[in-house]
């Protein structure tokens, strides 16, 4: 086994820093009485020298968990069940780290602490600041590969055969606050805007995949397979960052994957401090809320199906450009929403190309079309 030092030194802080989180005070046999004997038995385990049978134990809980988040909704998944796999992520994490002295074992426990982020609901800033110590570790002997995009010049995704062109969203370049307010949020009005993305460190660095991958790459993210959420054969599933990019971003897979509508700067700190939260964006907190921050990360060609934001929306082009059609609220009805209670904001009609026998009043609808280029941000 390679070993290096740098990996052990590191080991060795996050276990120090996850110790007083695991010794707090818990009871889960309100939640599952089973699951809690054995959670206990698992961390007095870990207390002795019996690290492989704690680590069997805890995986128990955590496959026993899992299994109870796919028997309904996940909205409707119990806080306790969520935070006992929080707890349970955590204490998997240390039992790892105990023997965690090379790459390989640190990014197996680094989709631990993720999977703990991801699916569970506490121990956050533990478990963060555990993954951003692993990284770091794994920086130090980070090797830059050469990368090359493919090359879509012959697509023909962007040659689209519009019904009806609308008009256009006008362009404004830092209005105050002021204007904004009145001119466009309070009336409902899309508008472009100029000169308040350039100076973020993401416009340069979010170009080079490498330093994606270098600051990243071993996390963990949920990512869409399939052209749009609303298709029968939609799935996702959770696959580090560094293989999104390789096999998705840079060689464009088979099917479209896409990274969408994920809370990756919370998951993620260290790509917060590349980006700044606009101003604007205060204007419509709803009691004192902090804004929801989400990204979006694909190859060329990805698709949000047409759908309705329950939120005001406030979206920054990083790199690439994206294509938007907007539709008055009042033309809801002739977009021919779903039934479904989960796809109710999200229209059947495919703008693109529309079946007009099938919705025939969509021919009716007038449109809003528009380009966001890099460096542009857009409200809607």
């Amino acid at each position: 086994m390679n070993t290096d030092k740098r990996y052990l030194k590191s080991s060795r802080n996050v276990l120090q820093h996850l110790e007083s989180s695991l010794s707090a005070e818990f009871d889960y046999s309100n939640v599952h009485e089973a699951l809690d004997f054995l959670f206990r038995k698992s961390l007095n385990d870990s207390l002795t020298e019996n690290t492989k049978v704690a680590l069997s134990s805890v995986e128990a809980v955590l496959e026993k968990v899992w299994e109870s988040f796919h028997t309904g909704s996940w909205a409707d998944a119990p806080d306790g069940m969520r935070k006992l796999y929080s707890h349970a992520s955590l204490l998997k994490t240390k039992l790892l780290l105990k023997t965690a002295n090379d790459e390989r074992m640190l990014k197996k426990t680094i989709k631990a602490i993720d999977m703990g982020l991801l699916m569970g609901n506490a121990f956050r800033n533990e478990l963060t600041i555990a993954a951003s110590l692993l990284c770091k570790a794994l920086q130090q002997t980070f090797v830059e590969v050469p990368v090359k995009l493919c090359d879509n010049s012959k697509s023909n995704n962007n040659s689209f055969a519009f019904h009806r062109i609308g008009d256009h969203v006008p362009i404004l370049h830092q209005p105050s606050l002021e204007t904004f307010l009145r001119d466009y949020l309070k009336s409902k009005k899309p508008i472009k805007i100029t000169g308040n993305m350039e100076h973020w460190p993401a416009i340069n660095k979010w170009k080079d995949l490498n330093y994606l991958i270098k600051l990243a790459g071993a996390r963990l993210v949920p990512v869409e397979i399939g052209s749009s959420y609303a298709d029968a054969d939609w799935s996702q599933k959770l696959i580090t960052l560094e293989e999104f990019i390789n096999i998705h971003v840079i060689q464009e897979g088979e099917k479209s994957t896409y990274l969408a509508q994920h809370q990756l700067f919370n998951q993620i700190p260290e790509l917060k401090d590349d980006i700044r939260v606009p101003e604007y964006c205060y204007l419509a907190d709803v009691d004192g809320e902090e804004p929801d921050i989400n990204a979006w990360l694909g190859p060329k060609g990805t698709v949000s199906p047409t759908h309705y934001d329950p939120k005001n929306n406030f979206l920054a082009q990083v790199v690439g450009s994206k294509y938007i059609i907007l539709y008055d609220p009042k033309w809801s009805e002739y977009l021919y929403p779903y039934d479904d209670k989960f796809l109710k904001n999200t229209a059947q009609v495919d703008p693109v190309k529309p079946d007009f026998c099938r919705f025939p009043n969509f021919s009716q609808v007038k449109a809003i079309h528009c380009i966001l280029n890099e460096v542009f941000t857009m409200t809607k």
